[in-house]
């Protein structure tokens, strides 16, 4: 079979030889980490646990756990002035996705924690004696324990006129999308881009990453996608948006807090990356660019990402 029968050949249907159906569940483990590029700061590391269950109707709903820590660039007893303040979040989110074959809609409420009750000073001390790191021995000062809600949505717009298939079995897809957060941790609102050029390109979706309202499962289906096949892609995106808020920059709303460091409001990240996918198991490597969150950052921020997914 040539590879251009291979990846334009219509999915078997219920009823027909080959036929195989859709998985129902999805987990997914996401890990961000700065350690990748040799850096130790700001936006340091964030884990996301994430499961997804689609429905009869092809919607899903889905549940996460997240963990997020951030650091000043120098190590110091306590927070440094004109730098990121220590500041950890722990949240448990529910989430509800109305999928289509052009455009689908994710929506996500947590609840979560900061201070002592995020465990981010224990994961960050543990992961750091571990691998014979220095210890950050700041925490005492970091933000102040507050329970958080948060709500957040996305918006996903399918973009055909920029969807290809060559005879070969290349394949691209692009995909337009907008953010909205309002909540304790986070007030912003923005818009984003995604490209993808590959094989047998899984649903259409945003560059995997430690993200709200972001799940195993894309709010876009992409019908020709044969999953028992080997699919690989090549994938880049970038986002805008205005940020009027930030907890681990701006503190709680209860307890008062000293910030040391100015928040920028208009703010950009870029992500870029690999994924190979194979027999209901997707993996992903890449890295989050993001331009400065406070006006007396130092750097730019560059963290590592991976990913593993499992369905069934």
């Amino acid at each position: 079979m040539s590879a251009a029968a291979m990846y334009m050949n219509p999915v078997p249907q219920p009823g027909e030889e080959g036929y195989r159906p859709r998985p129902k569940h999805y987990f997914r483990l996401t890990a961000e980490n700065d350690s990748a590029f040799n850096r130790d700061g700001n936006y340091t590391s964030g884990v996301r646990l994430d499961y997804t269950r689609r429905m009869a109707n092809g919607d899903a709903w889905g549940l996460s756990l997240t963990q997020d820590i951030y650091t000043p660039e120098i190590h110091t007893d306590g927070n440094v002035s004109g730098q990121q303040a220590y500041a950890g979040l722990l949240a448990l989110g529910v989430g509800y996705m109305f999928r289509g074959e052009n455009m689908g809609c994710s929506t996500e409420l947590l609840l979560g924690t900061t201070g002592n009750p995020s465990l981010a000073r224990y994961s960050q001390n543990s992961l750091h004696d571990g691998f014979g790191l220095d210890s950050w021995d700041g925490w005492p000062a970091q933000v102040p324990a507050e329970a958080m809600v948060q709500l957040t949505t996305r918006q996903d717009f399918r973009l055909p006129f920029l969807e290809f298939t060559t005879a070969s079995g290349w394949q691209t897809d692009a995909l337009f999308y907008t953010r909205a957060e309002v909540g304790a941790m986070m007030i912003s609102g923005g818009a984003g881009f995604c490209f993808r050029v590959g094989r047998n390109l899984p649903p259409t979706g945003d560059i995997i990453g430690n993200q709200r309202a972001t799940y195993a499962l894309s709010t876009i289906e992409r019908p020709e996608y044969k999953r028992e096949a080997l699919s690989y892609y090549l994938t880049t995106s970038f986002y805008t948006a205005y940020v009027a808020r930030d907890f681990a920059i701006d503190g709680g709303i209860v307890h008062h807090f000293d910030q040391t460091c100015s928040r920028v409001p208009w703010q950009t990240q870029a992500r870029v990356g690999i994924g190979v996918s194979y027999q209901g198991i997707d993996y992903f490597l890449g890295g989050l660019f993001y331009s400065q969150r406070y006006r007396t950052q130092n750097w730019h921020g560059r963290v590592g990402t991976f990913s593993l997914t499992w369905s069934w």
